[in-house]
C-alpha cells in the first residue's frame, strides 16, 4: 500500500470539514499511503472562494436567514442550476488527477465535480463521501458516489427510506482527532492548566461562531455558583479574553487557542458551545454533557435536535436559559449520568481508522 495515492478534497466553510480531511489524512499516512489533501474552492476560484465564504458567514451571523440557503440546496440539486455546481473545481480537479493518479478520491464537502470527472472519461477511481454533520442535504448523496460514510444508524435509515442504496451506506462515525480517543492523566492535566479538580468546571467553546456573544453576562452569573469553575477558550479572539479579564472574575479562567484542546474536555464537567458536526463528535467522544446555545437553523439545528433526542444536550436559546440549564444538570446527578451515558450509547469511536480501513480493504485488493 505504500504508492497508493489517496486524495482528499474539503471546503473553508467551517473547520469541520479541514479536520475531518486533516484526520483522514493521518490515519491514511500510518497505513503507508501517499496523501493529498486539497481545498478545491480556493485552489480553484480563491477570490470567488473568499467572497463566498464571507457570504456564508455573513449569512450564518444572521441566524434564521441561513436556513434559506441550507434548505434551498435540496431544491437546487433538482434543477439545472446543480450542473453548474457540478463543473466547480473541474479544471482544477482535472489537473490533479493527471498529475496524482489518485486511487480514491474521498470528499469531506459535498462537491460534485469529481464524480462527474469519473462519469465523463470513466476511469473507474471511487469516489466517497464523508459525511461531516449528523444529518445530511441532497448534495450528500448524489447517486454518482460509490461510498457515503455516515456518523448514525439513525441517518443511514434515513437515507434508506430516499432510496439511498444501502451498499453504498456505512456508519463509522464522524472522524476526529486522535487524543479525543486517548487516555490522559487528569491530574497531570488539571497542573498542566492550573485547574482546580475540586471543584466541576464549565467549559466554554467561544472560538465557535455565535457563542461569544453576551458572554461576559454568562460568566458574571455563572462565576455566582459555589463549587465550579469556568474554562472559557477564546480561541484567536483576543478581544474578548480580554474583556473577560478585565471583569476580574475570580471561578473563571480564560484560554487562547488550544492545540490540545481534548485535555480541557476531560477535565470538564458540562461543555456550552454551538452544535457542529466534529465538535459534538469530540464531546461525545469525552462523554462531554452539552448545552448547545443558539443553534442556526440548517446543519446545527438538526444535530442539536438530534443530540436533545437522545438525551445527550440542552439547548439553549438565550444567555438565561444557558445559566438555568447549567444549574439544572449540576444539581441532577441522575440527569448528568443520564446525558454521558447516551453520548456512550450512540458515539462510533476509532472513525478515521475505521473509514480508512474499510476503503483500503474494498478498493486495494
Amino acid at each position: 500500500m505504500k504508492n497508493l495515492n489517496i486524495l482528499i478534497l474539503t471546503a473553508p466553510f467551517g473547520n469541520g470539514h479541514k479536520m475531518a480531511a486533516k484526520s483522514l489524512a493521518e490515519t491514511f499516512k500510518q497505513e503507508g499511503c501517499n496523501v493529498i489533501v486539497c481545498d478545491l474552492f480556493t485552489e480553484s476560484h480563491p477570490v470567488l472562494t473568499s467572497n463566498i465564504s464571507k457570504t456564508h458567514n455573513r449569512l450564518f451571523s444572521l441566524g434564521s436567514t441561513y436556513s434559506y440557503f441550507y434548505y434551498g440546496i435540496d431544491k437546487i440539486s433538482s434543477t439545472r442550476l446543480i450542473n453548474v455546481y457540478r463543473m466547480f473545481g473541474y479544471h482544477t480537479l482535472k489537473k490533479i488527477i493527471k498529475e496524482y493518479q489518485p486511487q480514491i478520491i474521498i470528499n469531506t464537502f459535498p462537491m460534485l465535480s469529481a464524480p462527474e470527472f469519473m462519469r465523463k472519461y470513466q476511469l473507474g477511481v471511487p469516489v466517497i463521501n464523508v459525511v461531516t454533520d449528523y444529518c445530511c442535504h441532497r448534495l450528500w448523496i448524489n447517486e454518482d458516489f460509490d461510498r457515503i460514510y455516515l456518523a448514525t444508524d439513525d441517518l443511514k435509515e434515513k437515507l434508506i427510506k430516499m432510496h439511498i442504496p444501502v451498499n453504498k451506506l456505512e456508519v463509522t462515525g464522524i472522524p476526529i482527532r486522535p487524543g479525543f480517543e486517548e487516555e490522559i492523566d487528569i491530574l497531570e492535566v488539571a497542573k498542566k492548566y492550573l485547574v482546580d479538580t475540586d471543584k466541576r468546571s464549565i467549559l466554554i467553546s467561544a472560538g465557535a461562531a455565535g457563542v461569544s456573544k453576551d458572554l461576559d453576562y454568562v460568566c458574571t452569573k455563572l462565576n455566582k455558583i459555589e463549587g465550579i469553575q469556568i474554562l472559557l477558550v477564546c480561541g484567536n479572539n483576543l478581544k474578548l479574553r480580554n474583556k473577560i479579564d478585565n471583569l476580574a472574575l475570580n471561578n473563571v479562567k480564560t484560554f487562547g487557542y488550544i492545540d490540545e484542546i481534548h485535555e480541557l474536555y476531560r477535565l470538564a464537567t458540562i461543555m456550552i458551545t454551538k452544535p457542529g458536526g466534529i465538535t459534538l463528535s469530540e464531546a461525545a467522544a469525552a462523554k462531554l454533557p452539552l448545552i448547545l446555545y443558539k443553534p442556526i437553523p440548517g446543519q446545527e439545528k438538526e444535530n442539536a435536535d438530534y443530540f436533545v433526542h437522545k438525551g445527550a444536550a440542552l439547548i439553549a436559546n438565550t444567555s438565561e436559559e444557558v445559566y438555568k440549564h447549567v444549574v439544572h444538570v449540576l444539581n441532577d446527578e441522575e440527569v448528568l449520568n443520564q446525558m454521558k451515558k447516551s453520548l456512550s450509547n450512540f458515539y462510533r469511536s476509532s472513525s478515521s481508522k475505521n473509514i480508512v480501513q474499510d476503503l483500503l480493504s474494498r478498493y486495494t485488493m
